[in-house]
């Protein structure tokens, strides 16, 4: 099993941007200390309360340099608002001056606040990450680069430096649908699911294509679960300390994602399953169904249970949904993961 730390960085009114920054590299560090595989960045855009890093290739290269051993993913970059070329520059870059670390997951992306917010209509995200994707492929490669594509058109560009990692840093996408899921067996990629962003069945169908196209020949760290983690001496306590932050991140993404189902002429007394859940769950679901969170022997049998239902080999810990479980908290809760979970499984 590999183990991940994960982090979106979410900043509620009474915070600051430099806190959360300054406490999430803490933490990579620490992780790195206690022996953590990756630490996952996501890009989020123009919503503070749900993130304040809209630029994790920068928040990897901090990282990178308060660190020796743990790799550096990026989870995931948002390929529909980006130039392609630029990012396989950055990400390169990357790679280098963390000596070869980065782990590079890629999404097509979701939340309508993002287009907008870059002026790139929503309709266009799935054609955009395709070209975006095979550009940065190429300029990892022989040089030079020319594409003519829909969007994005390039000639004889002379893209460098090339990664440190040959012949590129492990890819890995995620699969918020049974396309991203044949996609991802079909290239040999890395795949991330998550209990966050789908239900059990729904994350069972794409297991099981993605088993399927890659022929059963993977790692099983290429099968990475991204939950919402906390762990605490007593169960009771860490299910306490965890409420207030878990809940309102799911209020924030419920929040986020109802206006435009709304506007787009849905219908608020007939929710899609998974606003629904968004808008409605208890915290008791949220247990149940997404999140690991109890006493070191309780959230080891937790994940015995997701790596036995869906095999699952790499789990990415999100420490601190909603952020607002207090940073020394969190840290406590590493280190009963790392001390007390993982080297007692």
């Amino acid at each position: 099993m590999e183990y991940g730390l994960f982090f979106q960085l979410p900043r509620a009114p009474s915070q600051d941007s430099a806190t959360r920054y300054a406490e999430t590299l803490d933490q990579i560090e620490l992780g790195d200390h206690l022996g953590f595989d990756t630490a996952w960045l996501a890009e989020m855009h123009f919503i503070p309360e749900y993130s304040v890093m809209p630029s994790p290739l920068i928040v990897g290269a901090a990282a990178a340099a308060r660190t020796r051993r743990i790799r550096v993913g990026i989870g995931v970059v948002l390929l529909p608002l980006h130039d392609p070329v630029r990012a396989a520059e950055d990400a390169a870059t990357l790679d280098i001056i963390s000596g070869g670390r980065l782990d590079f997951g890629i999404g097509r992306g979701s939340i309508a606040p993002h287009f907008a917010g870059f002026n790139v209509p929503m309709r266009e995200r799935r054609t955009r990450f395709n070209e975006a994707i095979d550009i940065i492929r190429m300029a990892w490669g022989p040089k030079p680069v020319t594409y003519d594509g829909e969007h994005y058109q390039y000639h004889d560009v002379n893209v460098e430096p090339e990664p440190l990692q040959q012949p590129h840093p492990p890819i890995r996408l995620a699969a918020n649908s049974e396309e991203s899921a044949l996609r991802a067996g079909q290239e040999g990629w890395g795949m991330m699911v998550s209990p966050v962003t789908a239900f059990a069945a729904e994350l069972q169908s794409r297991i099981a294509l993605y088993r399927e196209e890659r022929g059963g020949a993977f790692a099983p760290g290429d099968l990475a679960w991204l939950t919402p983690v906390h762990v605490a001496e007593d169960g009771d306590h860490a299910r306490e300390e965890a409420r207030p932050s878990l809940e309102a991140y799911f209020r924030v993404v419920s929040g986020t994602q109802l206006p435009g189902y709304l506007a787009a002429g849905g219908d608020p007394d007939n929710l899609p399953p998974l606003l629904h859940r968004f808008k409605h769950a208890s915290y008791e679901e949220l247990l149940r169904d997404v999140a690991i969170i109890g006493s070191p022997a309780e959230v080891r049998d937790r994940l015995a249970a997701v790596h036995a239902e869906f095999g699952a080999g790499h789990i990415q810990a999100w420490f601190n949904a909603g952020g607002l479980i207090p940073h020394e908290r969190v840290q406590r809760s590493m280190r009963l993961f790392m001390e007390q979970v993982v080297n007692r499984a």
